[in-house]
């Protein structure tokens, strides 16, 4: 099953739900036209209000309960595996043209925010937050579906630029005392949110360090240095977790044989994957295919 990005993900809803090219806003009564797909390279937000929802990001397992958000940074891919019955949740996806042109050069919330979610991407909220948060979804959401608005497009930036400036007051409330919050961002961390930016996009296909160095301008020497000491784990461990994660997930679709996941991963070849896979699981990828079918 290919991953489907935005563009590919548009046709799918009724225009009531899309600004073109722009925007798709998913309430919960058409969470079913997500269900199944691999979907990627979108920013994207989830807000659940009522019930709950399981997802997938890169591979990981989450749960979702009511008053919690999820963030989720371009490069993540996300499969929405199932709902409960009394969901209600909203889920926006939006392009990075759309959100440059909406919030300019102003990045709401602390400093530290786009780092702080690589490691925890779900946000709890009071049932109060998460009302503030639900009235600037439905702000967006009657937005789009008056689609024969003169100022659909203008008025679809201001409203998520007023959903964004609610989040970071939100974020702003719930952040460490002062003296305990970094006043800036280091270097060594924009590296490590710009090298983990690179492994979301690229890890099925670029599995060695020096393409990912290459990319930031820095030695693979410096990168690991880095890496090592601000998520205590090698590059190559990170990307390997990435691989490993998404193996698991394809996994669980027998539809797909595993020669077939060797080549979507960019392994030389199916032996090259299982020895791979052997290696974090301890056991093939065929007995791991049968045991969760089992399970």
């Amino acid at each position: 099953m290919n991953p489907l990005s935005l563009e590919e993900l548009f046709p799918m809803f009724p225009p009531a739900c899309v600004l073109t090219d722009r925007v798709l806003l998913v309430p919960s009564s058409e969470f079913g036209r997500l269900k199944e797909h691999y979907i990627e390279r979108t920013r994207a937000f989830i807000l659940v209000c009522k019930g709950c929802l399981v997802l997938q990001l890169n591979g990981r397992r989450y749960e979702m309960r009511e008053h919690t958000l999820l963030d989720m940074l371009d490069g993540i891919t996300i499969q929405i595996l199932n709902t409960s019955t009394d969901i209600r949740a909203y889920c926006l996806f939006i392009n990075y043209k759309f959100a440059s042109e909406s919030l300019k050069n102003l990045k709401p919330g602390p400093l530290t925010y786009m780092l702080d979610i690589m490691d925890a991407p779900i946000l709890s909220f009071s049932p109060e937050e998460n009302h503030i948060l639900e009235n600037q979804m439905l702000l967006l959401q009657d937005c789009l579906r008056n689609t024969d608005n003169y100022y659909r497009t203008e008025l679809a930036r201001t409203y998520f630029k007023s959903l964004m400036l609610e989040l970071g007051n939100l974020l702003f409330k719930h952040r460490a005392p002062a003296d305990e919050t970094p006043s800036t961002i280091e270097k060594k961390e924009l590296v490590m949110l710009d090298f983990m930016k690179l492994v979301w996009q690229h890890f099925k296909t670029e599995h060695n360090v020096d393409f990912y160095a290459d990319k930031l301008c820095i030695s693979t020497k410096h990168l690991s240095r880095i890496i090592k000491d601000q998520m205590g784990k090698t590059p190559h461990a990170v990307i390997s977790e990435e691989i490993f994660h998404m193996a698991m997930t394809l996994l669980e679709d027998d539809r797909i044989p595993v020669r077939q996941i060797a080549e979507i991963l960019h392994f030389s070849d199916q032996a090259a994957f299982c020895k791979f896979f052997k290696k974090y699981k301890d056991i093939s990828p065929m007995a791991y295919r049968k045991k969760i079918a089992t399970e």
